[in-house]
């Protein structure tokens, strides 16, 4: 709600701290991003020396068609004019 997809597709590099019991806290600004909460279960995978984790999409996350009906009068209907020239021609 709100966010641009800009935002939500920009990649982001995070330094993460593992404990003294090999346990790793994810920001509260990535837990809310992926809709993840205390106690989730999130699948891992090791490639190599790779770790990825790959959280199942929480029924929290907005779709990408999100507030869709904004996006009605954001584009300029002559926006082919402007790149193109007037195609009355």
């Amino acid at each position: 709600m709100g966010k641009s997809s800009a935002d939500e597709n920009s990649e982001k590099e995070l330094t993460l701290t593992v404990d003294d019991r090999g346990r790793v806290t994810l920001p509260k600004e990535v837990r809310d991003r992926l809709g993840i909460e205390s106690n989730d279960e999130l699948p891992a995978t090791l490639v190599g020396s790779v770790l990825e984790i790959n959280p199942k999409p929480s029924s929290k996350l907005e779709p990408a068609t999100a507030d869709r009906d904004d996006w009605e009068n954001t584009t300029p209907t002559d926006a082919g004019d402007a790149l193109f020239g007037p195609m009355d021609q």
